[in-house]
């Protein structure tokens, strides 16, 4: 694990594992960082599984247990569905939390987000 600090390691948690997120998420495991994903597509999710890969059954669990939440995702709905919903993300997010929104979205959603 990468530990920054003596005794502080961050655990981040990653949704959205498409053609960037996949990418970034991959990076971030292959350079030994506390990583937990999820994804909506099962087979993706266990491609990473059998890397070794904590995968999260939800977006509950995976905010519930993590530091760093970054979301990667491809159009506003998507943002919509992962974060606004009844079980999405601002239904679990911390005040001490921090989110890093990497998603492919426009000016409104960013808007909307900021008073979540």
């Amino acid at each position: 694990m990468v530990n920054f600090d003596e005794g502080l390691i961050m655990r981040i948690g990653f949704i959205g594992l498409g053609n960037v997120g996949g990418k970034l998420a991959s990076n971030l495991f292959n350079n030994n960082f506390d990583l937990t994903v999820f994804d909506k597509d099962n087979e993706v999710l266990n491609q990473f599984k059998n890397k070794g890969t904590k995968v999260a059954s939800s977006i509950e669990q995976l905010v519930s247990n993590n530091d760093i939440l970054i979301t990667c995702l491809p159009s506003p709905e998507a943002c919509n569905e992962v974060i606004e919903s009844s079980k999405g993300i601002a239904a679990y997010i911390k005040e001490n939390q921090i989110w890093m929104e990497m998603s492919t979205t426009d000016e409104d959603q960013l808007k909307n987000m900021l008073y979540l």
